[in-house]
């Protein structure tokens, strides 16, 4: 589950970047070395343990999960692809249009 708040950021924008910022820690995740990690962490050897994590969590994998995306028929940049589907134009201005229309009904 994900909960934002929207108070400065578009929803949908917001929305979209945190799935792109999980599936990176995902593929991030995946690239640490667990067996060296546990042998280090079974030697107490920290300092070294903590290397091997920040090895793999400081890794560039954005190329990767563009290619995962792409394979999957998904669009590589997915805010890009928001931003020129003209969707968040359309649906702020059908929003306007039903809210010109209603009245307050306060008694």
């Amino acid at each position: 589950m994900i909960d934002q708040s929207h108070n400065l950021k578009g929803k949908l924008e917001a929305m979209i970047q945190t799935v792109c910022t999980a599936q990176e820690l995902y593929a991030r995740a995946a690239l640490v070395d667990r067996e060296h990690l546990a042998g280090l962490q079974d030697a107490c050897r920290l300092v070294e343990a903590e290397e091997c994590l920040r090895d793999a969590f400081w890794m560039d994998v954005r190329p990767v999960v563009r290619q995962w995306r792409e394979q999957r028929g998904l669009p590589a940049q997915p805010l890009q692809a928001l931003r020129e589907s003209g969707y968040i134009e359309k649906i702020t201005s059908a929003r306007a249009a039903r809210n010109a229309v209603k009245q307050s009904t306060y008694a």
